[in-house]
């Protein structure tokens, strides 16, 4: 068999079995693999010798973190359990010894910034009012934006201020909450909605993509004078101001949906001012 359409095939599951920000991530990754091996004229299955593999690495210490090739080589181990193809020195490799680094965060100036804009919006014209929902749940749910993208009206409980989230990377049902500031917010977004989904896409007449997403914040960070900003940042963001406010880990483990505790105390990596800020005020000689 051909490595491209074993691929293809693998690439295939994942956009049926996961989230579309899950089958991007897999397509843009396992597609530089085939790239790299098309280049190479290594085109079937039986032409991946145990060298294609160590080969592939070398090439990505070029250009990549450990931490790129050690996502890949799990990748490609993935598609070769699920495709059912015998490569026992791909599973032998082991991983890359990673440098641990922050997660990218939105600074509180920039954060400003970016409520005063979006609470400036003239809601009346183009989805303004759905793009404004849009960020203030990003703020205030810390969830991915495919998530954000996929909540249904029927699942949004406005007197507690909680929304149910089906639609998950993990596949499991949790519960997110929004602060009273975005209450009003929502209503109206309900109010105008024509769909079961509250963020529909009225210009288009369809549900909002990630396209529009990327348009918007393409526009925003042209407008704002931002070099960097994307939505998953919120998420980075959220979760570490929470447990710099004293948040337990537990609880903002379940809030994100993470599986474990080591993937939440990740963001214990808090910000150099919050440190210096918590020595100064804390430590006493």
């Amino acid at each position: 068999m051909q490595i491209r359409e074993s691929v293809e095939r693998y690439i295939s599951y994942v956009k049926r079995q996961f989230s579309l920000g899950t089958h991007r991530y897999y397509k843009s990754h396992l597609g530089h693999f085939l790239l790299w091996a098309d280049k190479r004229e290594i085109l079937d299955i039986e032409d991946i010798k145990y060298y294609v593999f160590d080969d592939y690495i070398a090439d990505m210490k070029q250009t990549c973190s450990n931490t790129t090739i050690n996502k890949r080589i799990g990748m490609l181990k993935r598609w070769s359990i699920n495709q059912n193809h015998d490569l026992p020195y791909l599973h032998s490799i082991k991983k890359l010894k990673e440098r641990r680094t922050t997660f990218k965060m939105i600074d509180h100036r920039t954060m400003n910034k970016i409520k005063k804009y979006v609470h400036t919006l003239d809601v009346s014209i183009y989805n303004n009012l759905v793009y404004k929902t849009m960020v203030l749940l990003l703020i205030d749910t810390g969830a991915r934006i495919n998530e954000v993208l996929s909540i249904e009206i029927k699942n949004i409980d406005v007197k507690k201020n909680e929304i149910l989230l089906t639609t998950t990377k993990t596949k499991s049902d949790r519960v997110v909450y929004f602060r009273n500031d975005t209450k009003k917010l929502i209503q109206d977004t309900i109010k105008k909605s024509r769909s079961n989904f509250l963020l529909y896409n009225n210009e288009k007449d369809r549900l909002i993509k990630y396209e529009d997403v990327r348009f918007f914040f393409r526009k925003m960070k042209r407008i704002l004078d931002i070099d960097e900003l994307h939505p998953h940042m919120f998420r980075h963001t959220m979760a570490t101001n929470w447990l710099e406010a004293g948040a337990d880990l537990i609880s903002v483990m379940e809030t994100l949906g993470h599986k474990n505790l080591e993937t939440t105390e990740r963001y214990l990596h808090v910000n150099k001012k919050h440190i210096k800020k918590t020595y100064m005020e804390k430590y006493k000689g």
